[in-house]
C-alpha cells in the first residue's frame, strides 16, 4: 500500500509567522530569523477536510513601528509518495506574501492566508487518539494532572532513566511510527540511542521543575494541549556542557489520564 507524505516548505525572514494545521502549530518564528524549512505534517494531517492556516506580522522596534529590515515569505503545501520526488506535480499550494497588497498590523499577529485541502481514507492514516479526546478546556484537576505528567518526566530526565522516558512517549511513538511509515522499534531505538549519549556525558543536568511557570494552551480544537513554561517556550530544559535538550509536549485526555501523544 503506498504510504504519502505530506510537507510543508516555509522560506520566511524579517517575520513574526505562525501555521497551524487542524488547529494544531506545525512552525512558529517568533524572531524574525531568515529560515528555510520543511516540516512533515503527517502526524496532524486525517481523513476529510484539513485546514491550514498563516498569520504573521513584521518584526517591530521599541515604539511598535516596522523594522526597516527585508520581509519575505513563501509556504508551499507539498504531498507525494513515500521515497519519491513528488516534482512540481506535487505541490497542492503556494502562497507568497506581498507587502504591499497584504498589509498588516504592527506587532499584531494577522490570519493572513488559508488552505482547506481533503485527504482521502487511502492517503490518511487511521485516527489518533485526540481526535475522540472531549474538546473542553484543561480545569483545576486537568492542570494538576499535567503538571504530574511534566513531573514524571523531569524526574525521568534528571535520574537518566531512559525506560520511564520510552514509556511515558509509548503512545506518541506509536503513533508517530503510523504516520511516518517507520517501526515503532526505529523510533524507540532512535530515543535510546539520544538519551543514552546525552546521559552519558557527565556534565548532563537538568533545570529545576517548577510547576508555577507551567501553562496548558488548548489546541486541536481543545481535543489537546500543548504544556510550556510561563514565556510559551519548552516546559523542560536540560542538556550538557556542549549540547542544550528541550522537552516539549503535546497531550490529550486517554484512557482517564493525560497522555503524551505528540
Amino acid at each position: 500500500m503506498q504510504h504519502w507524505i505530506y510537507l510543508l516548505d516555509v522560506a520566511c525572514e524579517g517575520l513574526v509567522a505562525q501555521v497551524t494545521l487542524n488547529g494544531v502549530d506545525v512552525f512558529n518564528e517568533w524572531e524574525g530569523r531568515g529560515r528555510q524549512v520543511q516540516i512533515k505534517l503527517n502526524p496532524y494531517i486525517f481523513e476529510g477536510s484539513n485546514d491550514l492556516e498563516l498569520s504573521l506580522t513584521p518584526m517591530t522596534d521599541d515604539e511598535g513601528g516596522f523594522l526597516p529590515i527585508p520581509h519575505a515569505l513563501v509556504v508551499k503545501l507539498i504531498a507525494g509518495e513515500h521515497g519519491k520526488d513528488p516534482g512540481s506535480a506535487g505541490i497542492i499550494a503556494t502562497f507568497r506574501w506581498d507587502e504591499a497588497t497584504m498589509p498588516v498590523p504592527a506587532g499584531e499577529l494577522t490570519s493572513i492566508w488559508g488552505r482547506q485541502f481533503s485527504v482521502p481514507s487511502e492517503r490518511a492514516y487511521g485516527r489518533w487518539v485526540w481526535q475522540a479526546a472531549p474538546d473542553v478546556a484543561p480545569g483545576e484537576s486537568d492542570a494538576r494532572a499535567l503538571v504530574s505528567l511534566a513531573g514524571e518526566v523531569h524526574a525521568a530526565l534528571a535520574s537518566r532513566n531512559i525506560d520511564a522516558l520510552i514509556e511515558l512517549t509509548a503512545l506518541k511513538s506509536a503513533e508517530l511510527a503510523r504516520a511516518l511509515d517507520v517501526p515503532m522499534t526505529e523510533i524507540e531505538e532512535g530515543q535510546r540511542e539520544l538519551f543514552g549519549e546525552l546521559f552519558a556525558e557527565p556534565s548532563w543536568r537538568v533545570a529545576p521543575f517548577d510547576p508555577s511557570q507551567l501553562a496548558a494552551v488548548p489546541c486541536a480544537g481543545g481535543r489537546m494541549v500543548r504544556v510550556t513554561d510561563a514565556q510559551g517556550g519548552p516546559p523542560l530544559v536540560a542538556g550538557t556542557d556542549d549540547r542544550p535538550f528541550a522537552f516539549g509536549f503535546l497531550a490529550t485526555r486517554y484512557s482517564g489520564r493525560w497522555t503524551i501523544v505528540r
